[in-house]
């Protein structure tokens, strides 16, 4: 059964390894297909995934994605040599604006 989330394996050489048919909207965002390096652009947007090389530790991060946020765990492998990226949840960006508004009336 397909997941409803994305999944993303990439390689420590930063190199996409796998992904699953629903991350492939991202992927193509990103202009990334298997076997290519992910972007400078998009590693500095999202510097948790380079972060997550020189650790053992599960983490996570947001990747902004056409007024979406998708959250990640991001899970290094390093005895297999690469980073299990999993969504877990999306949400709509709330423009700045409506959240100033928000945190006034609250």
């Amino acid at each position: 059964m397909q997941d409803a989330f994305p999944v993303i394996r990439i390689g420590y050489d930063m190199r996409l390894l796998d992904s699953n048919l629903t991350a492939l909207p991202l992927l193509s965002e990103w202009k990334v297909r298997k076997g290519s390096k992910i972007p400078d652009n998009v590693l500095n947007a999202n510097p948790e995934i380079t972060q997550s090389l020189q650790d053992t530790n599960p983490s996570g991060c947001k990747v902004a994605f056409r007024g979406l946020n998708i959250w990640f765990d991001m899970v290094p492998f390093p005895e297999a040599g690469y980073i299990g990226l999993y969504g877990y949840h999306v949400e709509t960006m709330v423009p700045e604006v409506v959240q100033q508004k928000l945190r006034m009336a609250g």
